[in-house]
């Protein structure tokens, strides 16, 4: 199986394959963002590209360069969320909706 696209922005594309996600830069360059219990759902890149979101199970946020940095959130275990949407809300901030509809805001600044 090829590797299917979650989003893609004018620098950036971010796919899975399969449990695998990863971000690929139009300069050439590729970021391993994580691996998914399940197949990731959902993907935003930022909008000024300085950052992506991957989710599925739990959410994997990682900076948009070469070798960035990659965190994960609500993927502790007993306590994972199933993300289903992702709404970029502010330049740092963004918001996860869980399978049960809430929505969850997630500083980035704040890590």
């Amino acid at each position: 199986m090829s590797a299917r696209e979650l989003t893609r922005s004018a620098g950036h594309v971010v796919t899975h394959d399969y449990e695998s996600a990863s971000v690929r830069s139009s300069e050439g360059w590729q970021l391993c963002v994580g691996e998914f219990y399940g197949d990731p759902q959902v993907a935003l890149i930022d909008a000024d590209e300085r950052w992506c979101a991957v989710a599925g199970e739990g959410l994997i946020v990682c900076e948009l360069m070469p070798q960035g940095c990659c965190t994960a959130y609500f993927r502790e275990p007993g306590s994972v969320l199933w993300i289903t949407e992702l709404r970029q809300v502010a330049a740092w901030v963004l918001e996860a909706r869980s399978e049960d509809g809430r929505w969850h805001r997630v500083d980035l600044r704040a890590t």
